[in-house]
């Protein structure tokens, strides 16, 4: 064989092998791509058990955020009563008529037997009294309520009752005789005004109504007292006569009475009672 023909011979065998080595590289860099595809892709995570472990994770991560904003909800029965009452003072003083109506459940009343609605409360009215109604009935405090017998459907069996109680029941008295201090060192004056006299202080006790005094207001001075920001005429146990300022006291005929509980995982009115003025 001419040397020509040899040199043509050896340059074919060449070419031949250097395709095939190019065309295996190739294949092998496609089925790897594929492979890489097929790990990374979603539809392959049931099949991989490293991908299965990230599934769990993040389901696990799903359940820790969502239980993280349930307890965060000023309304889940995972937040206690303490912070709570706190986020509903918060509400009530931003004047938040929707936090409000978020806490009538269809158990809410508002007398014993009757639905709770708040259409004659005017709450849409940032002004209106209601609001400083039921700020002064949460704002000294409430009472954990033992004695109460209700379903385990209907609560959780946690109930508060506002404004606090103190020795005996502020509820089980003579409210036709007597109101209650809900406040610490209140004045009681000789008259219903600020610059009047001091001739008592009363802390968290039942004093006597004085409705002699209050029957012979006229009209429109009855509606003073029973005003937020009016007086209250009361007898000491020496018997002095003197006025103590609406928003340290609590008289059932005319202020509210809330009870709170916990309905279906998150907090509830159980009832709010409004009296009505003498």
């Amino acid at each position: 064989m001419r040397f020509p023909h040899i040199l043509m011979f050896i340059m074919i065998v060449l070419g031949a092998i250097a395709g095939s080595t190019l065309a295996t590289i190739t294949y092998l860099n496609g089925r790897q791509s594929a492979l890489n595809a097929q790990i990374v892709s979603p539809q392959s995570w049931e099949n991989n058990s490293f991908s299965k472990d990230l599934n769990l994770q993040k389901i696990a991560n799903y359940q820790h955020n969502k239980t993280t904003l349930a307890s965060n909800n000023p309304l889940s029965s995972k937040i206690d009563f303490t912070q709570f009452r706190q986020s509903f003072l918060s509400a009530v003083k931003r004047r938040d008529e929707t936090f409000i109506r978020a806490l009538v459940t269809s158990q809410t009343q508002s007398n014993f037997g009757k639905s709770l609605t708040l259409e004659n409360a005017n709450i849409e009215d940032k002004n209106s009294p209601f609001w400083q109604q039921i700020e002064k009935a949460v704002s000294t405090g409430c009472t954990l309520e033992v004695t109460t017998r209700v379903t385990k459907q209907e609560t959780e069996n946690e109930i508060w009752v506002c404004p606090k109680t103190f020795g005996k029941s502020i509820y089980d008295s003579d409210w036709q005789n007597q109101v209650a201090i809900i406040s610490d060192k209140v004045n009681i004056r000789a008259e219903a005004k600020t610059n009047s006299p001091i001739i008592g202080l009363l802390s968290k006790e039942l004093v006597q109504f004085d409705s002699e005094t209050y029957q012979n207001l006229s009209e429109a001075e009855r509606e003073l007292v029973n005003q937020f920001d009016g007086w209250t005429p009361v007898i000491l146990k020496n018997g002095k006569k003197g006025w103590v300022q609406n928003q340290f006291v609590y008289y059932q005929n005319r202020d509210y009475r809330i009870s709170f509980a916990r309905f279906n995982g998150q907090w509830g009115l159980r009832y709010l009672l409004a009296g009505n003025p003498n």
